[in-house]
């Protein structure tokens, strides 16, 4: 199912190295450029040098970097390098219906306040006008077709899933997605190894009552496509 299109310019070019967390360096012809890298993940095993890389040129003299690093090829799959688009991609799928779960729900607001502090990504109401509060992750790990989140430790996700844990304990609905953003994978699981206090956490807030999803997407450029509405989530180990 066709969700989104990148209606950008692509250029291949390959890694050389990542001077920070934002930004890439690709070789193109000669020397290297500068892509801001929308992803401020690890991406242990995915931005690798000598890997071919898709960037979208930029044509903005206030910037540092003249590209856009889009999507990167690891062994023959695309993997988004665009965290925020995450939350595209959910409100695309939302319209579509694809996961039952939400299809009680209409979209009513972009990063709502929450009731006590803060925001959250999507405010839904279902048809009798309840509120439920969505949270969505972009997720890229994938090992042996387990999409792992988070691929470094965060403390801000932790407080999102507290914030949801406070919105059930009040009666209202509350949900988190983890959009992988690539199609290889089959299951979700929260990274231990990485951030043992977000997964315990996980699981304690889905059994207080949060909602947990995980879906999964492709992109082949320069579509973006829904490749599974509902992986399966393990939570115990």
């Amino acid at each position: 199912m066709e969700l989104l299109t990148f209606d950008g310019e692509l250029v291949a070019g390959r890694v050389v190295d990542r001077p920070n967390r934002f930004v890439v360096r690709v070789r193109f012809d000669d020397d290297p450029e500068r892509a801001f890298l929308g992803d401020p993940g690890a991406l242990e095993g995915i931005l690798e040098p000598g890997r071919e890389i898709l960037c979208s040129p930029v044509d903005d003299p206030d910037r540092s970097t003249d590209y856009d690093a889009i999507a990167i090829d690891v062994d023959g799959t695309y993997v988004s390098l665009r965290a925020a688009l995450a939350n595209d991609l959910f409100e695309a799928i939302l319209a579509t219906d694809a996961i039952p779960a939400f299809g009680k729900y209409e979209l009513r607001e972009r990063e709502p306040q929450l009731p006590d502090h803060g925001r959250a990504d999507f405010l839904l109401h279902d048809r009798s006008d309840s509120p439920a509060y969505v949270e969505v992750k972009s997720c890229t790990h994938v090992e042996g077709g387990v999409a792992k989140f988070p691929d470094r430790q965060t403390e801000r996700g932790r407080r999102h899933l507290r914030s949801l844990e406070s919105l059930v304990d009040d009666g209202t609905d509350a949900h988190v997605v983890f959009v992988v953003q690539r199609p290889d994978v089959d299951r979700f699981r929260p990274y231990r190894d990485v951030d043992p206090d977000f997964a315990e956490l996980l699981a304690r807030v889905r059994d207080a009552g949060v909602s947990v999803h995980a879906l999964a997407t492709a992109f082949d450029p320069p579509h973006y496509r829904l490749r599974d509405a509902a992986l399966p989530i393990d939570l115990e180990t």
